[in-house]
């Protein structure tokens, strides 16, 4: 148990050096991300010269909103799990399979070590934003909702992966150009019921009401409602309540879907 336990986090140390090894692409990743997340806040930072309040939210709240969601995008919704629907295209997943370790286990394993890289430097970028722009910012300091916090992010990662396994999988069947079409589509509407684009209780109440109970909205507007101290005690338990819901669930339906398409696999790659 130990010793397999020590390959996996040699797979999450490999994520990392990987990361490390073709620095040019590297930087230029981080610098887009910088720059997509200077140009969230300094919308947001425009918005609020002629506005003192939108929604639950004022300035302070709100680019907190927007810092903190840059640090759950890093984390929560980089995946890896696309070399999933690449090996399965490929044809490299007979390979995979014969290894003595459990291939998606491996593959959780490679998705925290580039998690952990990207939440590494995602916390010099905001310091650069901080000690350069010196944007007012809301600490939280009570324990219970920063302990919460770091709770349901983690459940939000775990969630993400067997959403995003479920994605990856579909290449079993349709492994035309990788399953990037359908993951392409997946990320664009993720980015918007997660609450990565605006707080989802700035919707219209009905829209709202829906969303919220949907998995995306536990990635980023769910975390991010703990963090800030908008919701009480009970409805932080009910949140996460619900979480484990759809992890249980997503983890059910993604097995089945793993074992299902393992019975349709034909390893011929494309």
């Amino acid at each position: 148990m130990e010793i397999r336990l020590k390959k996996y986090l040699q797979i999450s140390k490999m994520s990392w050096q990987t990361n490390l090894t073709y620095r040019l692409n590297f930087v230029m990743w981080r610098v887009r991300t910088l720059v997509l997340r200077l140009g969230s806040y300094f919308f947001w930072f425009a918005v609020y010269r002629f506005n003192d309040q939108i929604g639950a939210y004022n300035e302070s709240m709100m680019l907190t909103y927007v810092l903190v969601s840059s640090v759950l995008h890093s984390v929560v919704l980089a995946s890896q799990s696309f070399h999933i629907a690449q090996d399965i295209a490929t044809g490299r997943l007979n390979h995979r399979l014969i290894r003595p370790l459990n291939y998606l286990k491996s593959m959780l394993a490679l998705d925290l070590g580039d998690k952990l890289s990207n939440l590494f430097f995602v916390f010099f970028e905001l310091l650069f934003i901080f000690l350069v722009f010196r944007p007012p910012f809301f600490i939280q300091k009570d324990p219970f909702y920063l302990l919460a916090f770091i709770f349901v992010s983690f459940l939000a990662l775990l969630i993400y992966f067997h959403l995003s396994l479920l994605v990856s999988l579909i290449t079993f069947w349709y492994p035309e150009d990788y399953g990037w079409p359908a993951r392409f589509l997946f990320m664009v509407i993720n980015q918007f019921l997660s609450g990565g684009v605006m707080p989802l209780d700035i919707l219209p109440l009905p829209i709202f009401h829906v969303l919220r109970l949907l998995p995306p909205a536990f990635f980023i507007f769910f975390p991010l409602q703990v963090y800030l101290g908008k919701i009480d005690p009970k409805q932080t338990y009910q949140g996460i309540l619900l979480m484990l819901f759809w992890l249980g669930a997503l983890k059910f339906i993604s097995q089945l879907a793993w074992k299902k398409g393992l019975k349709n696999y034909t390893a011929v790659g494309i």
